[in-house]
């Protein structure tokens, strides 16, 4: 179901080139080899392809008593979909109730008013957007304002016609933000707090360069609602840049060992998370009882430490989940995309470390053909594939390095990479 146009994008005549199957269609009936799981194409809009059926004949064949039954706390508001340790991605559902209290004690702990004018810059279809700033807006009844496309100029622009007094930000964004337009940031005297996802220097430029003295640090993921952990935007500036606070009311925190025993306060260990979680994977029993413990504790993967007063820490991960700009990435999943380029042989994809972006996704491929490049490759990926899980670099090798075992050697893997990125940042500094 689409709108046949939004704005400047002909969304029907971009379907139509994927589906040519629609407009060829004479009586309404086709079948797609490339998507053979969609039957139906329904458009919002006056231009209707020959293979698809109008909102207004589709509403036409609706029993007008027909009513929606109203929606309880526990029924799913939100499925999202998040990389896992697989190629494929998990279906997370999110529950209405839940949803709604999460979201207020997030604004509770950014001090957000019913006076506040939220400003929003990166997709809404992930945790950070749809389960935590938009539910932030609405459970105060706050002014959410979206950034249709971020580029920094475009971002202190609306900002300061909006008078925004909230500012959702990804490293990324403090990164271009900082470095492009940070005085008419500071000019717009109105934003006062928000929320970021990063290292100690990112919130602390977020408030030193930016001028957003509340700016609070996060912590969660998007079986925990987003965010399970937040720092009170009156917390002194050193303990934002360095913790990611305590957990919010209804959240339960405890960091265990190998063993699974409960670890005391100021040792690290895996974080596990209880109370306002997933009620578990859509569909996928065995990934549910793999990421949950039978007491309903959801295992984050991260290395964590809890102090005696209950602040929370980020120390590293369990996994080789990516985080880029506070998006989880599987590298089997990427993986498992590029190996179908009709020249990669071999291919494996990790995380290498990146100044605003935490991480970034690196790919090695081995090549069946000489005229490969990695540039070809990334170009190749942009056309198929969500941004972020496009590698930021490549390198098309002979072989991958491997142990004297045959294992690969990831040791090795992780320095070529994080060489990798580290020329293309010198690159274009």
């Amino acid at each position: 179901m689409l709108a046949d146009r939004v704005r400047g994008s002909d969304l029907l005549g971009e379907l139509e080139s994927l589906l040519p199957e629609l407009t060829g269609s004479a009586d309404g009936s086709w079948h797609s080899d490339r998507f053979p799981a969609l039957r139906h194409v329904v458009v919002l809009g006056d231009r209707v392809s020959a293979g698809a059926t109008s909102w207004t004949a589709l509403a036409a064949t609706a029993t007008p008593t027909t009513r929606e039954p109203a929606a309880r706390g526990e029924d799913p508001a939100f499925v999202l979909y998040t990389s896992g340790s697989t190629s494929r991605p998990k279906a997370v559902p999110l529950c209405h109730r839940d949803l709604v209290l999460n979201g207020f004690h997030i604004g509770e702990r950014m001090g957000v008013t019913a006076a506040d004018r939220v400003w929003f810059g990166s997709p809404l279809f992930w945790s950070f957007g749809c389960a935590n700033a938009l539910m932030n807006a609405l459970s105060h009844g706050a002014c959410f304002v979206l950034q249709e496309q971020f580029t920094p100029q475009d971002a202190a622009g609306l900002m300061a016609a909006e008078q925004v007094t909230v500012a959702y930000l990804l490293p990324s964004m403090v990164d271009a933000l900082v470095g492009a337009v940070a005085p008419q940031v500071r000019a717009v005297e109105s934003l006062r707090t928000g929320a970021t996802i990063g290292r100690p220097e990112e919130v602390r430029r977020a408030v030193v360069d930016l001028g957003i003295t509340g700016m609070c640090n996060v912590y969660g993921a998007t079986e925990t609602y987003g965010n399970c952990c937040v720092t009170d935007h009156r917390t002194p500036l050193e303990v934002r840049v360095t913790t990611q606070g305590r957990p919010l009311p209804g959240v339960e925190v405890r960091v265990v060992g190998a063993d699974g025993e409960v670890l005391p306060a100021g040792e690290p260990g895996e974080m596990q998370v209880r109370g306002r979680v997933t009620p578990g994977y859509l569909g996928d029993d065995d990934a549910t009882a793999a990421a949950f413990t039978s007491d309903g504790w959801y295992r984050t993967g991260d290395r964590m430490v809890v102090d005696d007063e209950g602040v929370v820490s980020f120390v590293g991960r369990t996994t080789d989940m990516i985080k880029t700009s506070g998006i989880n990435v599987s590298p089997a999943e990427v993986e498992s995309f590029l190996a179908s380029h009709p020249d990669v042989v071999e291919v494996t994809v990790l995380g290498a470390p990146h100044p605003s972006r935490d991480e970034v996704v690196v790919a090695f491929v081995v090549s069946r053909s000489a005229d490969l490049t990695a540039a070809d490759l990334i170009a190749w990926s942009k056309d198929r594939v969500a941004g972020y899980k496009v590698p930021w670099v490549a390198a098309v090798v002979d072989e991958l390095p491997r142990t004297g075992t045959g294992k690969l050697a990831r040791r090795t893997l992780q320095q070529d990479a994080a060489d990798l990125v580290t020329a293309r940042l010198e690159e274009t500094a």
